[in-house]
């Protein structure tokens, strides 16, 4: 339920901090439907371009979605060589650094909501 009087501040930044309760900490301010649009849904679209991204750049190293072993040789017409497939590392640090960059960002970014509309 809603807070009918004042909250207390430092209680509500720890409840934002922690995940499945920050839902109830801005629902009890009554701020819900902006905390969904501000953080909820930046959040749900940056995990779901990382994702994409993440899977179009490894589709495009082993575009066999990772079956095939360094040892198989890919079959080939009969008058060329065969090929053996390149086995190209995929790089994770990136996507790494930018999902925990905005995460703390927006974790931040919900403390600084949840203070300032405390405060209202």
């Amino acid at each position: 339920m809603p807070a009918k009087g004042r909250v207390s501040i430092p209680w509500q930044i720890v409840f934002t901090v922690i995940s499945p309760i920050n839902i109830w900490a801005f629902y009890r301010i009554k701020k819900l439907r902006r905390y969904v649009l501000y953080v909820i849904i930046p959040s749900a679209l940056i995990v779901l371009t990382l994702s994409l991204i993440g899977y179009y750049e490894m589709t495009l190293i082993d575009p066999f979605g990772g079956q095939m072993s360094s040892d198989i040789v890919m079959p080939t017409p009969p008058y060329m060589t065969p090929i053996k497939p390149q086995v190209v590392k995929f790089d994770t640090i990136p996507y790494n650094v930018i999902g925990i960059t905005s995460s703390v960002a927006l974790t931040i970014f919900s403390i600084y909501l949840m203070i300032k509309w405390v405060r209202d």
